[in-house]
């Protein structure tokens, strides 16, 4: 064994004659199972080239930088490159950004957070750097709960505002309407003015003109804002605008104290309602986070509007009134105590008096605000939550504004200081330990997110508090009038008191004394609730609404207008939003797959519960009925794919595939001859309607059914609505085919169903029934003047005639279907949804002809405009602005999936409208007789009036006429709601059981065969293909982690319920100590075993001192045959231990825990799945996966040093020795006698051969012991099985873990081997090409290992000896060895000699024959089946969590790489080496 580029390497030797291979017995299978899962391992940092363009751009780490303005309205980025360097900076800005003179109106007052994304990424792969996909996972679930939680919060409040159970409805009288209108008007105003005064900020140094010509609002605003001081009068003004928004929103959907909504429970309506917590997420995330992010870096195109210059005027006459200027006193006084001048515009004698008159007026009017607000604190007349004390509120009030104060002015102070001397912050111990942890990595920007949710939140308090609300009968504030004191409950007062007393005033202190300012011990605790807040991921949903409400209205970023950048798309620039759109993806596929997993089940079980049309009204069986419909499923899922294989296939020259694809031969020989494929497409469309009419026959539901016991409401939705048929038929029925075979052409049409479909779709359309559609092509070639193009010789005068005749019958026909269909619609004989009216059911049926023949003409009309000139297409306006729509970015694809959704949605409508059923006490439809009644009631004359009038007629019309078919304005309207569709995501388990489908059926891209391409394996080709892996990666992490977390449950509640066998003999507390311990000590064993031989060609030199007790393992088990021993005595004692776990935490017989259902209890309970699953997961898989790569740090502990002593006293004890025994038949029998003792002095020999015979006498007792407690039913074998079957089951099982065991041996014994030796055996080949395949091998392995323990467990319940009081003993031994032997040591020594190591000698000396057993072929696939359902997953999470607790760190950090390791022995001593790996 060696170890190359990181791996370890089984060299397999053999001689020159090619005689057997000679295997040492050890057991490589077990490490190369723990390399097979380190290079499977999803947590290790991988780049993909398919997905680099995704992620070329800003935003490695999802970082974000804040611009802030200084004194003169500049940007200053923070954090800065280096802290303490202001090079960069003017003499000015150093003024501005200093200690002295930090004027408060430099400042956004809101966080103008600039969200910047960086714009370099780190390379990855660095060792110990970048972001694991657990990090990715972890953004990921902040993401999905914060869009949960904000999705719930919205319906929350709405529910409340129109239960009328808010402040605004309820108490004073509004409409929930209008109150529903005004909140969401002002959530909208709050983020036009919270991203709006960061964009105006940003803008100063821009000179308007840049951009005016293409943004002529967002010019207007920007010039007027930067006209003289204008930009802090707005700052002022706008900051008591967003305090009233926030005051007047409190009002309108704030609940009141008896709301009671959706029926939540108390505990949920305390959180949601009553706290305001709903209130708050919404107004934060929509209102304020979401326009920041995007204001952040599409400036010019946020403030492009109207509404934001009504902002600005509006901002500007707040101030201007004079209400705030009490402020500017304050800025006066401590501009005079920190000696600092303020830099204002000089004013006149007049200015002077105006100024101070307000500022009177500003100090009078904050003090009358304050008494009225107090007053009716004191008075309970607010709208505080009942049971508060008066004086409690009032205090709340006051230490929320300080709160709020705070946090407001530590923005400010800690700017302030950014740029200050490291010397001069040390002077203040405090101040200088709060801004170092704030500057720390990423907490700056953490801290600035997490305060504007803080603060927020505090400001939907103190906008309760204040607002004031009289009831009725109670005397006004200072008994003022009616009129006044509506006034004041409009909420203006306590705005004011909030913008100048909880903000203002508190960052104009902190301008002037930051240092002082951040000394506060408050401060320390208020960085953490802020970090903790934003860490939390609660908001951050505002990332997601961003990412889709950037390119919803167009935002592009200021350099695209600026610079003239190439403008965003749909497609991702950040790393940020390549992760949202991976987690949209993984959602959307994750609740589509759900979704149609729902409808299958709701199909099937309506059809055995005979509640479909075909088995309730039509007598049909429901199992004919199941068959019927799958079989419809799959043709038509081969029409909907062949058709456009057929038509791809047209211009590849036949004889490239005429060898590898004879039956694709067949099919495109019939279709490409002459206009056969014309008359294809024209049969097959007809063919693809009377097939949906089937499938709608066979399992659309009768009416008012009961499926499942399913509520009204699902059964409404998914049930009589015939949604979960239409969702099984156009994902299963057509999307998937039409996936795979847009690539995969050749192998999707290899098949005689596809020739078949071929004949009977030109019969169909040679029998004439659709020929009336060529008299609408004739009419239309007419018109345009454009003669119909054909490749066969002009018709005969018979063929002429034959085919008018055709096309008159078809006429007749159609007519007569159309008088049979309206017939039966006006006199309700169709299955038609009850209670719709006769003459709508007309109507309808009209209307989704016309707009399913729209979609049908808008495809063709698409694709025949696609090469136009665009000067032509420019003619013609709404066909213009239709294609451009359609032609931008992935629209078009998008559009052809939601078309397709939409028409086979309308196609079933239409079918349940057009199917005839008439009552069995109803006259037939004009009389006829009964049997062609029955033809009627098939369907063929509605799909015959589908195919033609909603289909065919609509792309000949499209065809002839594209341009004026795309200038209809419905054509806008329809594409908007197919891509809607499509974008919604509902069927994109398409995409996924495409993927599954291509990889079961072997299915292999068209170059593959005509361009001798390399084939394609199971890893992902396309982005999409990884997405769907991805998926069923989460899925699997998900629901195993899931399971493994209820099995933990379950054993739990099993031992301290005195319900397993150690529990009931000793104690619960025993029982759980002894379990646990032993789930520990199997996971040290099983990975330290894999470090123990991956070590070996290690120099123990490089890790003597960094592991020393590694050391002291390695260096006991890597003497002599050591590790030879140890591998024995290992197995043993693992067996041994998995044994005991049975005995602590396998259930007895009758077993009940939790009160599950029965069926939970059997299968987790009874059968011991939870107890296996545990002991995999927990006790092997996680460790395996850790010491694969982390083998020093893994066993660098006592444990293991132990472990490895039991392990080699295990062996020396002469236990298993019987071993040898047969190690040395082999070895005579193959012609290597490696076991012959060689070299043993006579008394070593006689000692080891005295310990053979011993442990043959040992195996032949335990045998004799075991079979007789198996005879006599003394065993803890599942009762009501026969003692002979526990005894057949018992020798089965050994003979099944043997083959496990030596299979493993046996595999990486022929890895090596010539090829000419393994196809001398025909199923030894068959195994051997499946398991090498692709990562079959690592599957397997993990596949086995879970095979194995769960066998172990069950064979461990077999031969566990059970003795009840009053029975004999075995053998009539004495009480005291008869508890010996409920131990479990004689079954644990059975199993690990017959069950393990002697199949693993067998397997070492004949590989070839042991592998030649077809049932090891069987056990194969088994094992990968077992893989591939993902139970064990959850091992991988626990894994990164133990290696995060723990510190691991891989070999490589330690000793470098073997490549490395090998160089440095040619130039290096051991010590230099050292020192540069540690450098």
């Amino acid at each position: 064994m060696s170890i190359q580029d990181g791996n370890y390497v089984i060299e397999v030797s053999s001689d020159e004659e090619g005689s057997t291979t000679e295997l040492k017995l050890d057991d490589v299978g077990d490490t190369a199972f723990k390399n097979a899962y380190c290079n499977r391992n999803p947590f290790t940092y991988h780049t993909d080239d398919e997905d680099e363009e995704a992620s070329v751009g800003d935003d490695d780490m999802g970082n974000v930088q804040f611009h802030v303005a200084n004194g003169h309205g500049e940007l200053v980025q923070f954090p800065e490159e280096t802290r303490g360097d202001t090079s960069h900076l003017s003499e000015s800005d150093e003024k501005s950004l200093g200690s002295d003179s930090l004027s408060y109106s430099g400042f956004p007052s809101r966080d103008k957070l600039e969200y910047e994304e960086q714009e370099e990424m780190p390379p990855p792969l660095k060792r110990g750097g970048g972001r694991s996909v657990i990090g990715a996972g972890v953004e990921s679930i902040k993401y999905i709960f914060s869009m949960v939680l904000l999705v719930f919060s919205v319906i929350v409040v709405s529910a409340s505002i129109f239960a009328s159970q808010t402040v605004a409805t309820a108490e004073s009288g509004i409409h929930p309407i209008a109150a529903f209108v005004i909140f969401w008007f002002l959530i909208c105003w709050l983020a036009m003015m919270e991203g709006g005064q960061g964009a105006l900020v940003g803008l100063q140094p821009i000179e308007p003109e840049l951009y005016e010509q293409t943004h002529h609002k967002a010019a207007m605003v920007a010039r007027y804002s930067q006209k003289g001081d204008n930009m802090e009068r707005f700052i002022v003004g706008r900051q008591f605008l967003v305090v009233l928004v926030v005051f007047v929103m409190n009002m309108m959907a704030s609940a009141t104290a008896d709301a009671d909504v959706l029926g939540l429970s108390g505990v949920m309506k305390e959180i949601f309602l009553s706290t305001g917590v709903s209130l708050m997420m919404v107004a934060i995330v929509i209102g304020q986070l979401t326009a920041q992010v995007n204001a952040a870096n599409c400036m010019i195109d946020f403030i492009n509007n109207y509404f934001m210059l009504f902002t600005l005027w509006l901002s500007l006459m707040i101030e201007f009134s004079g209400l705030l200027h009490c402020v500017y006193l304050v800025q006066m006084i401590f501009a005079k105590i920190a000696g600092t001048p303020i830099e204002t515009a000089p004013r006149n004698l007049l200015q002077t008096i105006f100024f101070w008159v307000r500022v009177l007026l500003s100090l009078v009017i904050l003090a009358f605000a304050l008494a009225v607000t107090l007053q009716a604190l004191f008075d309970g007349n607010t709208a505080m939550w009942e049971g508060v004390p008066s004086g409690v509120s009032v205090v709340v009030l006051f230490l929320l504004m300080a709160f709020v104060g705070l946090m407001e002015g530590m923005q400010i102070a800690l700017f302030a200081v950014v740029n200050l001397p490291e010397e001069e912050l040390q002077r203040h111990p405090r101040a200088f330990a709060n801004c170092q942890f704030t500057f720390t990595g990423q907490n700056l920007q953490a801290f600035l997110i997490g305060r504007q949710i803080c603060a927020t939140i505090c400001m939907f308090v103190v906008a309760r508090i204040t607002t004031l609300a009289v009831p009725a009968g109670e005397p006004n504030i200072f008994d003022v009038n009616d009129g006044l004191q509506q006034f004041f409950n409009t909420g203006l007062l306590g705005a004011l008191i909030t913008t100048v007393l909880a903000s203002l005033v508190w960052r104009i202190i902190a301008s002037s004394f930051p240092v002082a300012f951040l000394s506060n011990p408050v401060i320390y605790w208020i960085i953490r609730l802020c970090l903790l807040l934003e860490h939390s991921g609660v908001c951050s949903s505002a990332w997601v609404l961003a990412r889709f409400h950037k390119p919803f209205v167009g935002y592009q970023p200021d350099e695209v207008h600026l610079d003239g950048a190439d403008p965003h798309t749909a497609e991702p620039v950040t790393r940020r939003d390549k992760d949202i759109d991976r987690m949209s993806t993984v959602f959307k596929f994750t609740y589509s797959l759900a979704l149609h997993g729902f409808a299958v089940v709701l199909v099937i079980a309506a059809m055995f519960q005979q509640q479909t049309a075909a088995t309730a009204d039509m007598g049909i069986p429901p199992i004919a009925a199941f068959v019927i419909f799958w079989f419809l499923i799959a043709w038509l899922a081969m029409m909907e794919g062949g058709q456009g294989a057929l038509v791809g296939l047209q211009p590849i020259d036949p004889k490239r595939y005429a060898g590898s694809h004879p039956k694709t031969l067949m099919s495109t020989k019939i279709i490409h001859n002459g206009d056969n494929m014309e008359r294809f497409i024209v049969g097959r469309q007809f063919l693809v309607v009377l097939v949906v009419f089937v499938i709608n026959m066979m399992a659309s539901a009768i009416k008012n059914p009961s499926v499942l016991g399913l509520g009204d409401l699902l059964t409404e939705i998914f049930v009589n609505s015939g949604l979960s048929l239409i969702l099984v038929t156009i994902t299963i029925g057509q999307l998937t085919a039409q996936v795979n075979a847009a690539n995969c052409m050749l192998d999707f049409l290899n098949n005689y169903f596809m020739v078949f479909t071929s004949w009977i779709s030109l019969a169909i359309e040679f029998s004439g029934l659709l020929h009336c559609v060529y008299l609408v092509q004739i009419v239309f070639s007419k018109v345009t003047g454009q003669a119909t193009e054909g490749t066969e010789k002009p018709n005969s005068a018979l063929q002429s005639l034959f085919f008018w005749a055709r096309v008159l019958v078809s006429l007749a026909i159609l007519g007569f279907s159309f008088a049979v269909i309206l017939k039966a619609l006006f006199d309700g004989n169709t299955t038609m949804w009850e209670g719709v009216p006769q003459a709508v059911s007309v109507v309808i049926f009209f209307v989704l002809m016309f707009f399913v023949g729209l979609m049908e003409g808008m495809q063709i009309a698409l694709f025949a405009v696609i090469n136009m000139e665009e000067e032509e297409v420019q003619n013609h306006s709404v066909a213009h602005a239709n294609c451009k729509l359609v032609f931008t970015g992935q629209n078009l694809q998008a559009f052809l999936i939601g078309r397709q959704v939409c028409v086979t949605i309308c196609m079933f409508v239409v079918a349940r409208i057009t199917t005839l059923a008439v009552p069995a006490d109803e006259p037939n439809i004009f009389g006829v007789s009964n049997g062609t009644q029955v033809f009627f009631d098939t369907g063929l004359l509605g799909a015959l009036i589908t195919t033609v009038v909603a289909s065919l007629v609509w792309r000949i019309v499209a065809s002839s006429f594209p341009l004026a078919f795309l200038s209809n304005p419905l054509i806008y309207l329809i594409i908007r709601i197919c891509l809607v569709l499509e974008t919604s995501g509902v069927c994109s388990a398409a995409w996924v059981l495409g993927r599954w489908n291509k990889l079961i059926a072997g299915y292999q891209p068209d170059e593959v065969y005509l361009e001798d391409a390399e084939p394609h394996t199971d890893e992902p080709v396309t982005r999409r293909d990884k997405d769907v892996d991805v998926t069923v990666t989460v899925i699997k992490y998900v629901y195993s982690t899931a399971l493994l977390v209820f099995s933990v449950v379950v054993v739990m509640a099993a031992v301290f319920s005195e319900q397993t066998l150690l529990s009931k003999e000793a104690h619960p507390a025993v029982a759980f100590i002894v379990l646990w311990v032993l789930v520990i000590w199997l996971a040290m064993m099983e990975g330290g075993q894999g470090c123990l031989v991956g070590l070996q060609p290690v120099d123990k030199t490089l890790y003597s001192h960094s592991h020393p007790t590694a050391l002291r393992s390695t260096a006991l088990a890597h003497r002599g045959d050591n590790m030879e021993r140890f591998i024995v005595g290992r197995q043993f004692l693992v067996v041994l231990v998995v044994f005991v776990i049975n005995m602590c935490g396998a259930a007895l017989s009758g077993t009940t825990v939790l009160n599950l259902p029965t069926l939970a209890n059997e299968i987790f309970v009874a059968s011991g799945v939870a107890m296996m699953l545990m002991t995999i997961v927990i006790g092997q898989l996680t460790a395996q996966v850790n010491a694969a790569n982390c083998m020093l740090d893994f066993i660098n502990n006592y444990f293991m040093v132990f472990t490895t002593h039991a392990s080699l006293a295990i062996e020396f004890s002469g236990l298993l020795h019987s071993v040898y025994l047969v190690q040395m038949f082999f070895g005579l029998c193959t012609g290597n006698a490696g076991g012959d003792g060689g070299g043993r002095s006579n008394v070593q020999k006689a000692f080891f051969w005295s310990r053979v015979l011993m442990s043959l006498g040992i195996l032949g007792l335990s045998f004799a012991v075991t079979l007789e407690a198996l005879f006599s039913g003394k065993t803890a074998m599942w009762e009501g099985v026969p003692n002979g079957v526990s005894v057949v089951v018992f020798f089965a099982l050994m003979c099944f873990v043997g083959l496990m065991e030596g299979m493993q041996i046996a595999l990486f014994a022929v890895i090596n081997m010539p090829e000419d030796m393994l196809q001398s055996s025909t199923f030894a080949n068959k195994t051997c090409k499946l398991t090498f395949e692709g990562n079959n091998l690592q599957a397997f392995l993990i596949g086995r290992q879970i095979c194995v323990t769960i066998c172990m467990f069950v064979v461990a319940r077999i031969t566990t000896i059970v003795v009840e009081e009053g029975e004999s003993n075995i053998f009539g031994i004495s009480n005291g060895l008869q508890a010996f032997l409920n131990t479990g040591l004689l079954g644990a020594i059975i199993t690990t000699l017959v069950a393990s190591l002697g199949w693993r000698i067998v397997a070492s000396s004949f590989p070839v024959a042991f592998l030649s057993n077809p049932l090891v072929y069987m056990i194969l696939r088994l094992c990968l089946l077992l893989e591939h359902t993902g139970v064990c997953s959850s091992a991988w999470l626990l894994a990164i969590i133990q290696r995060a607790v723990l510190g691991y760190k891989v070999d490589e950090d330690y000793i470098g790489t073997p490549e490395e390791r090998a160089a440095a022995t040619k130039t290096d001593t051991t010590e230099e080496y050292l020192q540069s790996i540690h450098a």
